[in-house]
């Protein structure tokens, strides 16, 4: 098996946002990603990941996680 090519990075924060947060990013979310990954795709994501992460969506997705197993 060979590895997917690379994402596109406005596929890419879709993907991260919708796995971290279960909302996709603002349009203008994904135009400020796209700019940032052209100059530096990695600090970019991380980026991305840690504003993602203090997000209070994750929290209330990760929360729904354990909701869930507490019926």
């Amino acid at each position: 098996l060979a590895p997917a090519p690379r994402a596109e990075p406005a596929t890419l924060i879709r993907r991260l946002s919708l796995d971290l947060t279960g909302l996709l990013p603002t349009p203008e979310e994904v135009d400020s990603f796209c700019q940032s990954a052209v100059r530096n795709p990695q600090s970019a994501i991380e980026l991305a990941a840690d504003r993602l992460l203090a997000s209070p969506h994750y929290g209330e997705r990760q929360g729904r996680h354990w909701l869930d197993l507490a019926r």
